[in-house]
């Protein structure tokens, strides 16, 4: 069985159905009661950047046209030792773009990312990752198939959000 992490700009609460969906979620955490405004998503390249300087990788689920698979995000070197030793593992990274149904086409290095999912990750590297989109993009929302919703805003670090993270 496959498990995954979705993270979507939190602004999406605004989207219908959305805001009903994570009310009902069985834990919630930083979540407001009206959508923040929305803001600009970030583009392919910049959400790389931001997972990167994060110290992450990860398999690449998607191709950025023109260019060799993991020159963006580095692919894992051993991922069946990595969260072990401390590594910073995002498992297998989906980008989606704006108007896609799924992350295998390729997409331009400027393409507009609407959702991004982490299958099988270490889940510290996605509370790191998640950090550093919201940072650069504005608050973040990571959930999970069974609904629990967990807000990162910009300016909260990793370290101090990991007691409450629940993956």
């Amino acid at each position: 069985m496959s498990w995954s992490l979705f993270v979507v700009p939190l602004d999406t609460l605004a989207e219908t159905g959305m805001a009903e969906w994570i009310a009902s979620a069985g834990f919630t955490r930083g979540v407001p009661e009206k959508a923040p405004q929305a803001l600009p998503r970030p583009s392919a390249a910049a959400a790389l950047a931001a997972f990167q300087a994060a110290g992450c990788h990860g398999t690449n689920w998607f191709e950025i046209v023109g260019e060799p698979v993991g020159s963006r995000l580095p692919e894992c070197r051993n991922p069946a030792t990595c969260a072990s030793t401390g590594g910073l593992d995002l498992g297998e990274v989906s980008l989606y773009t704006a108007g896609a149904t799924t992350s295998r086409l390729p997409v331009a290095a400027d393409a507009t990312v609407q959702t991004v999912t982490f299958r099988k990750p270490n889940t510290a590297a996605v509370l790191r990752a998640v950090c550093a989109l919201a940072a650069q993009s504005g608050p973040q929302l990571v959930f999970d198939d069974s609904a629990d919703a967990f807000a990162v805003w910009p300016g909260e670090p990793a370290e101090e959000l990991g007691s409450e993270w629940p993956w």
